[in-house]
């Protein structure tokens, strides 16, 4: 199994991961009832390979093994759309063409932190 390091400098193992196979957007209430998205590609396991984290404030990250927040990926099963009813986890499927615009988007705009962000 292949190791990789967080921003600190941990060392962490994740499983090789399969060819994704299904994508998903989370939504959860966050502080002061605003919510946080959260975007997955999964594996055949329906173990998270990437993740995009986008908070109300603003912060946003990319999740990846070997990225700075790396860390942030899921250590265990992610939840079927129709598995995750419970009034405060919305989960819905999305395409692969929707999480590649904005694995697309995002990535330029935090690769390039002098890059504006509301545009010229």
């Amino acid at each position: 199994m292949q190791s990789y390091k967080n921003r600190l400098g941990v060392t962490y193992y994740l499983p090789d991961f399969g060819p994704p196979v299904r994508w998903l957007m989370t939504v959860t209430p966050g502080d002061a009832d605003l919510p946080t998205l959260y975007y997955f590609e999964c594996d055949g396991e329906n173990l998270g390979c990437r993740a995009i984290h986008v908070y109300a404030d603003g912060r946003m990250f990319l999740a990846y093994p070997g990225g700075l927040d790396g860390d942030l990926l899921p250590e265990g099963e992610l939840p079927m759309a129709k598995d995750a009813g419970d009034g405060d986890l919305q989960t819905r499927d999305i395409t692969k063409v929707e999480f590649e615009a904005l694995w697309s988007v995002l990535s330029r705009l935090l690769e390039d932190p002098s890059e504006s962000r509301t545009g010229p």
